[in-house]
């Protein structure tokens, strides 16, 4: 059994919750599953959730309640998990454009990518090491600055063209997709009893304490009032 059908039975009550639980594999549904099984004293598991909600009346209600106490977390893990999905997405459309762009240049036997390739390759390094040997007039810097921006970016997209891309990029969209905030075990405590009220207490003047009269005397509008700290 999958987190699916736990993400029908709640979704009416805590939809965030059922949202990640129903999405895809990631950090989102791990979160979820963490915060519902905690909430409702269950293993992680999806069949032992599903008992406890149909066994336990009051299991929505606590699991509304932990969804409220955490509404700004799992808002932030939806926010993630749409941006990991989209990236994943365009990985794959990006990966499949490669794939058709080599396949059609296998059969076509294009020498065009590969012409390109060279030239932007060595048109690269070569001023890269031109740079190196020979110190260029400062009236052409913008241009060299600019030639040079424009080469390296083409000559990145011909690496990943013939290599792929590296599993850096990956990584980093693992980065984004964790929230900033994590649960925590402590933040999914939220069904704890509330603190009795306390009623104000007052506190009795000392036996010695100086009569408001003393501390205050009356004085005539216009006049001099006390002055603090005359011994």
């Amino acid at each position: 059994m999958d987190w699916s059908k736990v993400a029908s039975s709640i979704g009416s009550t805590t939809p965030l919750l059922a949202e990640l639980i129903g999405g895809p594999i990631g950090l989102g549904v791990t979160t979820a599953a963490a915060l519902i099984s905690h909430t409702l004293r269950t293993p992680n598991d999806p069949q032992a959730v599903q008992t406890a909600l149909n066994d336990d009346p009051a299991a929505l209600d606590k699991l509304r309640q932990a969804e409220g106490a955490n509404a700004a977390q799992l808002q932030q893990l939806m926010v993630s998990q749409a941006h990991f999905a989209y990236q994943a997405n365009m990985a794959r459309i990006q990966a499949r454009d490669r794939a058709d762009a080599r396949a059609m240049g296998i059969a076509n036997k294009d020498w065009v990518p590969k012409a390109l390739a060279m030239s932007v390759t060595g048109g690269f390094f070569g001023i890269l090491l031109l740079m190196t040997l020979k110190a260029l007039p400062a009236e052409n810097s913008n241009l060299v600055n600019v030639v040079i921006g424009a080469l390296g970016t083409a000559w990145i997209s011909i690496i990943g063209y013939y290599f792929g891309t590296s599993a850096g990029s990956v990584r980093k969209t693992e980065l984004l997709a964790m929230p900033s905030v994590p649960i925590t075990a402590d933040s999914a405590l939220t069904l704890r009893e509330p603190a009795p009220p306390t009623a104000p207490t007052l506190r009795p003047h000392a036996a010695t304490s100086a009569p408001l009269a003393e501390l205050f005397p009356a004085f005539a509008p216009g006049g001099q009032g006390p002055i603090f700290g005359e011994s």
